[in-house]
């Protein structure tokens, strides 16, 4: 069984790509979705260390409007 992180990580790649294109997108509705998705039970700043790495590699910004 793959562990939790990722999980989380194929979630958040999976949100990534649905918004390709899209040079900005927001902490709060990422964030959101993914914890609707996941029902992740990661602290939410670890949610967003590891939205803000996977939005980095793919040049995307994330406004921080948590």
């Amino acid at each position: 069984m793959p562990d939790q992180n990722a999980l989380i990580r194929a979630a958040i790649g999976r949100l990534l790509s649905e918004k390709t294109g899209v040079a900005v997108i927001s902490m709060r509705e990422s964030i959101t979705e993914l914890l609707a998705v996941t029902g992740a039970a990661l602290t939410i700043e670890t949610l967003q260390d590891m939205l803000l790495e996977m939005a980095e590699v793919r040049g995307m910004m994330v406004v921080l409007d948590v």
